[in-house]
């Protein structure tokens, strides 16, 4: 992946938190591994977030073509 920013936002729904990103005008949202609080997050471990949000992105898209199909 290459290196770019990305806005996202984190949202807690009960005792979970979520990470919520647009990804080629498409609305993305996944939880966060258990445990893990954006507030006390190190920075450093933001790129697999946002690895997670691309890969969460791409499995839509495949189940949305196949849908369509």
């Amino acid at each position: 992946m290459e290196n770019q920013n990305q806005d996202v936002l984190f949202q807690k729904i009960g005792n979970r938190w979520y990470v919520f990103a647009e990804v080629d005008g498409e609305t993305v949202f996944t939880p966060m591994p258990e445990d893990v609080d954006p507030k006390t997050t190190k920075l450093e471990l933001y790129h697999i977030i946002e690895e997670h949000v691309q890969r969460m992105a791409d499995i839509q898209k495949r189940r949305d073509n196949f849908a369509a199909a």
